[in-house]
């Protein structure tokens, strides 16, 4: 009997033990619990960290020839054509971005899309155009501040490099990796397994 009831109490621990074990999980790779963890920083802290790079073996003092910025593009086609307009919005303001954080670091900047003439509508008065009829043949710059992107299952890696036009010699180059939430509303972000998914007007893009 005493060999029955001690048998009877070891199954009773054991199986106690046994439930109070936790269960088993699958690590995620760290790049990407942080990215589907979802980054709360804007798309300026990621362009103001490129720009801090970029800029990091040049001095303003002594680098004055003026720069222009222009639309970041996709690394393998080099074109924005049939890109969404999500995707076209985030090249324009990558280029935008990294114009401001020249200018506040003392560089001169020219903007390639400033019109000949001010246009003055009923409502608004316009400065810029995409017109090239309308533009300023001689803008003055010497040096183009421009990039490329790579999308990935989870962000962008964005390449951003400084090149003198005279010599088409990259002054400066510097990458960083940008999450995909950055760019694009999380009802527009989808985790199945390991990837996420963007989806927009054209289709689901990986």
């Amino acid at each position: 009997m005493k060999y029955l009831l001690a048998s009877a109490l070891l199954l009773l621990l054991c199986g106690c033990a046994q439930k109070a074990e936790p269960e088993p999980t699958v690590k995620m790779p760290l790049r990407q619990v942080s990215a589907v963890g979802l980054s709360a920083r804007p798309l300026d802290f990621y362009t103001h960290r490129l720009a801090q790079t970029l800029f990091a073996s040049i001095s303003s003092e002594h680098f004055r020839s003026p720069l222009a910025v222009s639309s970041f593009l996709p690394t393998r086609q080099l074109s924005l054509a049939q890109l969404s307009e999500q995707e076209i919005d985030l090249a324009n303001q990558l280029a935008e971005s990294m114009l401001s954080e020249a200018v506040q670091r003392g560089f001169v900047a020219v903007d390639l899309r400033l019109r000949q003439e001010l246009l003055l509508q009923t409502d608004h008065e316009q400065a810029l155009s995409r017109q090239i009829s309308a533009l300023r043949q001689q803008h003055g710059a010497r040096a183009l501040l421009t990039g490329t992107y790579t999308v990935q299952e989870d962000g962008l890696v964005v390449n951003v490099r400084l090149i003198e036009l005279d010599n088409q010699q990259v002054i400066a180059a510097a990458t960083d990796f940008v999450p995909h939430n950055v760019m694009w509303s999380p009802d527009k972000i989808q985790k199945r397994g390991n990837y996420l998914f963007r989806s927009d007007r054209i289709g689901e893009k990986p």
